[in-house]
């Protein structure tokens, strides 16, 4: 069961607003961290039918309580959702929070960049720019799924799938998986396909995450336990090809997804490498593998081959070390004392 949790500019919970907008931090502030248990990598589905997402037909609020619980959408169902309960002084741990949450401020301001070409050929009706647009427009937004979960309004917003909802026709659903069903399944954007109010929405929800993101920091112990149960979520159920269904590029996401748990864990490898070395050389070795295996499946153009081009033997060996990598990640937040 989920629990609730608190997004705001001056929320004091899972992120709470400190530090200067670039991230940085003194190094020298005890940080509280939320007590309760109640973090998971969620399923990628839920009991959602018929009820409406967070903002309903309003763009989501970053400054608002955000209430997870049993029969809520779960929205991209990655990373943790609620803090795992930790209190730290240590410096370099603090110093790897701060640098993060810097790397996931610029994220955000990329993801409004990126996203706005997506939207605009969706405006257009242009629909061949909308296909080529779709998957690296999610880049940014992949690279910070470690995190997505204490954003939940936000995350239900632009990235639940159709599992969430009734039915692919509800208009409770939006997002990116709505257009991207219109695009690729339907193959159609005109207007009076709802497409561009869409594409507004997504624009205005991603908004809404960049202001909230620039004056908040991300609490220690949310990093190694997002970008651990992220991979998890990947090994378990990304590699299924579940996500961008319609579309085919979820080795797009994949990738990204393994990119932003690289950097979520590279913040605080100084002050893993200090509490146990071996740890950090089992990690590094698992990025490095996934890496390797990825590379076979790039289009030689800055993105990945369709997913149904993946072999079964393939597929089994990226979830094998995967599954390995999310393991290893998962011994560092106890490493950390963060647990």
């Amino acid at each position: 069961m989920f629990l609730p949790i608190a997004v705001a500019a001056t929320a004091a919970l899972p992120v709470v607003a400190c530090g200067d907008d670039g991230g940085n931090d003194d190094g020298g502030t005890v940080r509280p961290i939320n007590t309760d248990d109640g973090s998971g990598s969620g399923s990628g589905s839920g009991s959602g039918s018929g009820s409406e997402p967070a903002g309903g037909s309003e763009p989501a609020s970053g400054s608002e309580t955000v209430t997870t619980g049993e029969g809520s959408e779960s929205g991209s169902g990655s990373g943790i959702e609620v803090d795992p309960g930790a209190t730290t002084d240590d410096p370099l741990v603090l110093e790897g929070a701060g640098q993060y949450t810097g790397y996931v401020r610029g994220q955000t301001e990329q993801i409004v960049t990126d996203v706005k070409a997506f939207t605009d050929a969706v405006r257009s009706g242009d629909l061949e720019a909308a296909m080529a647009g779709y998957a690296p427009s999610r880049q940014a937004w992949e690279r910070i799924e470690p995190i997505a979960g204490l954003v939940e309004d936000i995350d239900v917003a632009v990235d639940a799938r159709v599992d969430d909802f009734e039915s692919e026709d509800d208009p409770a659903w939006t997002g990116w998986h709505k257009l991207e069903y219109l695009i690729f399944e339907v193959g159609d954007i005109a207007p009076e396909s709802g497409a561009g109010e869409l594409a507004d929405r997504l624009d205005a929800d991603l908004a809404t995450l960049q202001e909230t993101m620039s004056t908040t920091d991300i609490e220690p112990a949310a990093i190694p336990v997002g970008a651990a149960e992220l991979i998890e979520e990947v090994s378990a159920g990304k590699i299924t090809g579940e996500e961008d269904r319609y579309s085919g590029t979820d080795l797009w996401d994949f990738a990204a997804n393994v990119e932003g748990s690289k950097a979520a864990f590279e913040f605080m490898e100084p002050a893993v490498e200090a509490a146990d070395p071996d740890l950090v050389t089992a990690i590094q070795e698992g990025f490095d593998e996934v890496a390797i295996q990825l590379e076979e499946y790039e289009d030689g153009d800055g993105g990945y081959l369709p997913f149904d081009e993946l072999t079964p033997d393939d597929s089994d060996t990226m979830k094998t070390t995967l599954a390995e990598l999310s393991e290893n990640l998962a011994l560092v937040a106890g490493v950390l004392g963060l647990e």
